[in-house]
């Protein structure tokens, strides 16, 4: 599950801002839209562009907003740069949540260099403020181990 904490801009409330919690289920689906235990709405990335899946009405601006913050999450681009630095070691990274990886490599490759190798250098690759645990298995799941970066 992916949870983010949205602050968007609001001139109308005390603060001059509002929070939301936009709430991922499974990759790749959409993404709901709370206020506080409120369901605002949900959106979606379609064809390219976000669209509002609700039956209420979202302000565009507010729809933009949102989806240009999500768009600029690390997790939508770290699994590709993992593969691409690693692309004769990594067969395949799932995003667990914003804070969790997991990470299958490929076949007869020699696990523990590649372990000597990501941990060095794939702290360079993050971006976030929070901690993040990779789990790393080999192609048939007989090693492993885990990296907090």
């Amino acid at each position: 599950m992916i949870k983010l904490h949205y602050l968007h801009e609001d001139p109308t409330q005390e603060l001059g801002f509002s929070a939301y919690l936009l709430l991922q289920e499974e990759n790749h689906h959409s993404f709901l839209i709370l206020n506080d235990d409120e369901i605002l709405g949900q959106i979606d990335l379609s064809n390219g562009h976000w669209r509002n899946l609700a039956d209420q009405k979202l302000d565009e601006e507010f729809v933009k907003s949102i989806s240009k913050f999500i768009m600029a999450q690390q997790f939508l681009h770290l699994p590709k740069l993992i593969k691409n630095r690693w692309k004769d070691f990594v067969a395949k990274v799932v995003v667990q949540s914003e804070s969790n990886y997991l990470i299958v490599t490929k076949a007869d490759i020699d696990f523990e260099t590649f372990e000597r190798i990501f941990s060095d250098f794939v702290p360079q690759l993050i971006k976030e403020e929070w901690p993040i645990t990779f789990k790393v298995y080999d192609a048939g799941f007989n090693q492993e181990f885990e990296l907090r970066v």
